[in-house]
């Protein structure tokens, strides 16, 4: 274990574990693997077009931070602040993000394989126009208010999260896993009218 120290991310050694680190700028493209950040401070903002392949990341701090064009493989997310965080264009598959305040997270356009999100703040999230294969599933979730316009929810499963509103169309919810409370809301899309008077 490496702790307390200040390095580039150039020079994260496959297989260790930072705790506590300062990661300075990175001069060149970021490949990171089989890496666990613990408590870790980044200066770099823009992480686009970088690959993490089995790392945890944990109490880590990337707010509005840039990881478009990203790819991430079975790469956790844990306890980390991510709001206003930009995934767009991203590839995951059997990523996870636990923990975590991510308000306005934005994973538009994306390609999700057998992904989730548990116990995470995910009010004004993007998640338009994403391709979803084997599988997204989230988990005690705050979903309010996020937009899933031009995503095909087939094997979406939202049932064990809270919204009062999400940005679908009647189109895209075929196939989503939802609970018998969210059905309410659900049924609105297709324009029918609950009559909740007693008979």
């Amino acid at each position: 274990m490496i702790t307390k120290q200040q390095l580039s991310l150039d020079e994260v050694v496959p297989g260790e574990i930072y705790e506590d680190c300062l990661f300075l700028y990175s001069s060149e493209r970021i490949h990171v693997d089989s890496v666990k950040f613990k408590n870790c401070e980044f200066q770099q903002t823009d992480f686009s077009d970088s690959e993490w392949l089995d790392c945890q990341i944990e109490s880590c701090h990337f707010l509005n931070n840039d990881f478009s064009s990203s790819v991430f493989y079975r790469t956790i997310f844990n306890k980390c602040q991510l709001m206003g965080t930009d995934f767009s264009n991203n590839h995951w598959k059997n990523t996870i993000i636990i923990d975590s305040k991510a308000d306005y997270l934005n994973l538009s356009g994306s390609k999700i394989e057998t992904s989730q999100f548990e116990k995470s703040s995910l009010v004004s999230a993007y998640f338009q126009n994403m391709q979803i294969k084997k599988g997204l599933k989230f988990t005690q979730c705050e979903l309010d208010k996020a937009d899933f316009l031009d995503t095909d929810l087939v094997g979406v499963d939202i049932s064990k999260s809270f919204f009062e509103t999400l940005n679908v169309t009647i189109d895209q919810v075929r196939g989503c896993i939802i609970s018998p409370v969210q059905a309410i809301a659900f049924i609105s899309l297709l324009g029918v009218k609950i009559n909740d008077e007693d008979f």
